[in-house]
């Protein structure tokens, strides 16, 4: 097998929008850095064929559009569960400059007038999200990133950290084409992964036919997890409400275009389950086409006839940026949606952050750093970073805080640990060589079945114990896993890293006794948000006997009272 060395200032472990943000930042600063992505820098991540919305405030004279309300909004959304200070360090101060990185690299969120189409929805009090095309963002962003003298590690898979007296020091993987195995070594460490998703059955009934991104399954937060880099948020499910049969983005833009919700009876819903209606938080849009399916008041549809035609046409636009193939749906079924009804269904779940302003994923301080020295997240992978607006800022603030470190922290790097990259291969390329009898695909489908049953939209202590037990019976079978070729030993990771967080997953929704956000945590047994004992985080991490040890972290936040909902 042959084997690659390589030695840079910052290694970024994947490519998506908060990876290639802190590429371009920490070159701008004059550091070397390598890229690792085990897919092509030109279409990874979450939005990897295009997205359309990027949320804004942009100071233009009310009350609504400038920091102080977006903070105020993110706490009161945010339940606790976000740090106001790392919002305010990471976003607010980085918000200028990923405007202005949109018009550098060839996407700007600007209309031909230099004004910007902005639209409101999610419980926002003004129209934060401007809607742009941004179908051509991802290869614009990956030729600025090449442009910039970035080394690219494309198609590397990358297995684990290198850890060296406490500090993160750099990665090995490989590649899943060649298997050239690949060790890098680094002044300082990025973990751009993405979150946790095909955790959960798919309505589908296709694993890969999701909301988000396939390939993103909790690599970096499994990754960081082991080498004792703390955990946050990770107890909440995340769902959206996707066309019947069809999964795709597009929520944001049929609901902040003025789509409305109606039950089979032809009947507006939402005020039942939230005052702002159909401006709620997506969460309370989930709850809300749940609640109407368990009332036995379906089908659900979304109702887009009452909209003007241009209205309709910039929404018929913007659907496809998201998901080209969506527009091809409609044309298919015969939908049009200025005459007919859309029926809806609730997607699959992931492990995410349960809305627009409240990530999950590693914990990071207002530098985008964690808790182990070296180690560094951004974008969905982090606990504060959800959300393309979240991804830009953190990467262009991890770039700038990466930067500062390994200048100030060591004139070389920290030499890599040989018995850590042996024991590594070896497990790594196990599942090649040994006579094994199951399957990832196998793997895979029941750990979807146990979380789909014990942690979906509404738990239990009981269910959840029984999710874990279950957990620990799959994990007997898991050196039993078989890759034929190096494409399977990618998914053999994979499923490995997704029994990790879905671990820790059920570690924290154990240790959080109350219900919040709606079916993104409810318990039947705890089914009361219980902030005078349970406001803030839920933080996980590794203990030194290896077990999954949890403890609720308060933030330091406004009182209770004051959060609204």
């Amino acid at each position: 097998m042959n084997e690659q060395r390589l030695q840079t200032d910052i290694l970024i472990i994947g490519g998506g929008a908060a990876g290639l943000n802190a590429a371009i930042t920490a070159r701008q600063a004059g550091l070397g850095v390598i890229v690792m992505d085990k897919a092509v820098i030109e279409r990874s991540g979450h939005f990897a064929g295009g997205i359309d919305h990027f949320a804004a405030y942009l100071e233009t004279g009310p009350d609504w559009d400038t920091s102080d309300a977006y903070l105020d909004f993110t706490a009161r959304s945010s339940r606790g569960a976000t740090d106001l200070s790392v919002v305010e360090r990471v976003y607010c101060s980085e918000l200028k400059a990923a405007i202005q990185r949109f018009d550098d690299v060839g996407c700007t969120l600007r209309r031909k007038d230099g004004t910007f189409f902005r639209t409101q929805s999610y419980g926002q009090p003004g129209p934060w999200w401007i809607n742009f095309n941004g179908k051509r963002l991802k290869p614009l962003l990956a030729a600025a990133v090449r442009d910039a003298g970035c080394k690219i590690l494309d198609r590397v898979v990358t297995a684990d950290l290198l850890v060296n007296d406490g500090q993160v020091c750099g990665a090995a993987g490989f590649h899943i084409r060649t298997g050239i195995f690949y060790v890098v070594q680094a002044k300082a460490v990025l973990m751009t992964t993405g979150g946790t998703n095909r955790l959960f059955q798919n309505p589908t009934g296709l694993s890969f036919n999701i909301w988000m991104c396939p390939a993103n399954t909790g690599d970096g937060e499994a990754m960081a997890f082991r080498t004792g880099a703390r955990l946050a948020n990770v107890e909440y499910l995340r769902m959206t409400v996707i066309p019947r049969g069809f999964s795709a983005a597009g929520l944001n833009a049929l609901v902040g275009m003025g789509g409305k919700l109606i039950n089979g009876k032809g009947e507006e819903f939402m005020e039942r389950y939230d005052p702002l209606g159909m401006k709620g938080p997506r969460y309370k849009l989930v709850q809300g086409v749940l609640g109407e399916l368990k009332a036995h008041r379906g089908p659900v549809y979304v109702d887009c006839r009452h909209l003007d035609p241009e209205a309709l046409q910039h929404l018929l636009t913007t659907l496809g940026y998201d998901k080209d193939t969506l527009p091809d749906f409609f044309a298919q079924k015969g939908i049009d949606l200025g005459r007919d009804l859309l029926e809806i269904a609730t997607s699959e779940g992931m492990q995410g952050g349960p809305n627009e302003v409240c990530g999950s994923g590693v914990k990071i301080d207002g530098d985008c750093a964690t808790n182990i020295p070296g180690l560094f997240a951004a974008g969905n992978s982090a606990d504060q970073c959800r959300s393309l607006h979240m991804a830009f800022t953190s990467g262009i603030h991890a770039g700038r805080s990466m930067s500062v470190f390994a200048g100030k922290n060591m004139k070389n790097a920290i030499p890599v640990p040989e018995y850590q990259v042996k024991d590594i291969r070896k497990r790594l390329f196990e599942p090649l060589e040994a006579e094994r009898t199951v399957s990832w695909h196998e793997f895979e489908d029941v750990l979807q079945r146990i979380l789909s049953e014990g942690m979906g939209p509404a738990r239990s202590g009981w269910g959840m114990k029984i999710a874990w037990q279950k957990l620990a019976d799959l994990e007997n079978w898991q050196n039993q896993v078989r890759a034929e070729t190096y494409h399977d030993l990618c998914r053999t990771q994979e499923v490995y890293n997704m029994l990790t967080v879905a671990r820790c997953m059920i570690t924290a929704a154990l240790h959080r006794k109350e219900s919040r956000f709606g079916q993104c945590h409810y318990r039947l047994d705890f089914p009361e948000t219980d902030d005078h004992n349970w406001l803030g985080q839920i933080a996980v991490n590794r203990a030194a006997n290896g077990r999954i040890q949890a403890e609720l972290v308060p933030l330091n936040q406004r009182p209770p009272a004051d959060l609204g909902v």
